[in-house]
């Protein structure tokens, strides 16, 4: 019996170092080919393209300065935005589609995985006529 219990501890154990070893972290350096394709808006009175107003440059360079969070944390320590900019961008040269929002928050999505980023340091990337 005391065997049993060792060898279905060791398999738990084994099970959850691998499962950890699946997911790689995110490596923003691994961005590559940012393009802004649309903006778009849920509220246009309130949120206007001027509040997002990213160049391809500047959209990567969002993704670089910006922190990975949560889901959970994105949503309740974030502002959600109204209104957004979105393209297309290679994540170690695998196409992935990718959303900025004008409260400084955004996503990356690579097939089934999506990476969700907060930028407590991007203000200057938000004021209108800002450049890199």
């Amino acid at each position: 019996m005391d065997r049993k219990i060792k060898l279905t501890a060791l398999l738990f154990i084994s099970m959850i170092a691998l499962s950890s070893c699946a997911t790689m972290p995110f490596d923003t350096r691994m961005i590559t080919e940012v393009y802004v394709a649309d903006f778009n808006s849920e509220d246009i009175q309130s949120c206007r393209p001027s509040d997002v107003d990213l160049g391809h440059s500047q959209a990567r360079e969002f993704f670089i300065r910006a922190k990975l969070v949560n889901r959970r944390k994105l949503h309740d320590h974030y502002n959600h935005a109204p209104c957004y900019i979105e393209g297309t961008l290679k994540y170690n040269n695998k196409p992935c589609d990718w959303e900025i929002r004008a409260g400084a928050t955004g996503h990356i999505a690579c097939g089934n995985q999506t990476e969700y980023f907060a930028c407590d340091s991007c203000d200057d990337l938000f004021k209108p006529n800002s450049v890199l």
